[in-house]
């Protein structure tokens, strides 16, 4: 039977558009990327572990304030959508080891200090530059240890404090490759009370490198 020339190229055409179906990409995407970072960084208001010595009628000393402290960090977010990121953060401020002697009488502290954030980024779209804001809460802990030490015998001290905080800050991505690139940013925090030999705000200068497991970057 033949084949009449409509019908002809109604069958040609719908070979065309299956053919294209069958070779057409689907479109990328980038969510349920899992973004991995980690940062060099240097916090300014959080002081330093300081040292104090005093004798009546014979003198005192205490150790240097510092407020410039080495802060790295790590942590992770997961691209829920093509502007939503939620991150978790996890930092290290150096407060460091301290002593003051006066004497025969010293004082040896030593402070180690964890930050932890969660919370939620605006990044702007998916080119190879993305500025990003971000909004997030969590906690500052401090260990405290150390001694007096009077005539060679030591009296240990220990103890710990952990203060609410709120984060607030931004920050640029930057691809180097399809998949990782650097990170630099900046973050200020507002906690619960006012630290001890401080105020209640502190900020963060952070620079780093980040992988991301999937991306629309060629």
């Amino acid at each position: 039977m033949r084949i009449s020339r409509i019908e002809g190229l109604l069958f040609l055409h719908l070979i065309a558009v299956s053919v294209f179906a069958q070779t057409e990409k689907p479109a990328k995407t980038e969510n349920g990327a899992v973004i991995l970072y980690s940062t060099a960084g240097w916090s300014f208001g959080v002081p330093a572990v300081r040292a104090f010595v005093s004798i009546p009628r014979v003198g005192s000393a205490e150790s240097p304030l510092k407020k410039t402290l080495i802060a790295p960090g790590f942590g992770i977010g997961v691209k829920v959508s093509k502007y939503l990121v939620p991150f978790a953060d996890f930092a290290i401020i150096d407060t460091g080891k301290a002593y003051a002697q006066v004497g025969s009488v010293r004082s040896d502290v030593q402070a180690d200090t964890f930050t932890f954030h969660g919370g939620l980024r605006l990044i702007g779209g998916t080119s190879r530059v993305r500025p990003y804001a971000q909004l997030g809460g969590g906690v500052l802990h401090q260990n405290l240890k150390g001694g007096f030490t009077v005539a060679g015998q030591s009296l240990p001290v220990t103890g710990s404090a952990s203060l609410g905080s709120v984060l607030f800050g931004g920050g640029l991505q930057m691809f180097a490759g399809r998949k990782w690139g650097s990170d630099i940013g900046f973050d200020g925090f507002h906690l619960s009370k006012p630290m001890n030999g401080a105020g209640q705000n502190y900020s963060r200068v952070r620079l780093g490198v980040f992988y991301q497991t999937k991306s629309n970057v060629e």
